[in-house]
């Protein structure tokens, strides 16, 4: 895998459902949101989840299970969806040379100076 930029202009904005992050300008502070990628574990786990607190019992055992596999392939699907993510939002910004910031091609780029 490359490695991932945009480590500190993001939120993420995912649930156990689904990714989504939005990214900010690191001059202006303006931002935009990627397409939400929706998690189909998640639906299943919220099926289990609900199923063992109508019924109990087995349901239960296999709700808490299932929790604990999906806390590890939530966090690799999570890595996924932020590499997906960044290759969504990349054309809308440009790592300025001279300071490194991460600033939006639409307010803060300056593409006749290149900074």
């Amino acid at each position: 895998m490359d490695a991932i930029e945009f480590t500190r202009n993001y939120s993420d904005l995912s649930t156990d459902r689904g990714f989504q992050f939005e990214f900010q300008c690191n001059r202006c502070g303006n931002g935009y949101k990627t397409t939400f990628q929706a998690w189909i574990m998640g639906t299943v786990s919220g099926a289990f989840d609900a199923a063992s607190s109508l019924f109990g019992g087995v349901l239960s055992q296999a709700a808490n299970l299932g929790e604990r596999a999906r806390s590890a392939t939530w966090q690799q699907a999570r890595d996924k969806a932020m590499v997906e993510a960044i290759q969504e939002i990349k054309p809308n910004f440009v790592q300025c040379p001279k300071c490194s910031s991460w600033v939006c091609k639409k307010n803060c780029w300056n593409q006749q100076r290149g900074l």
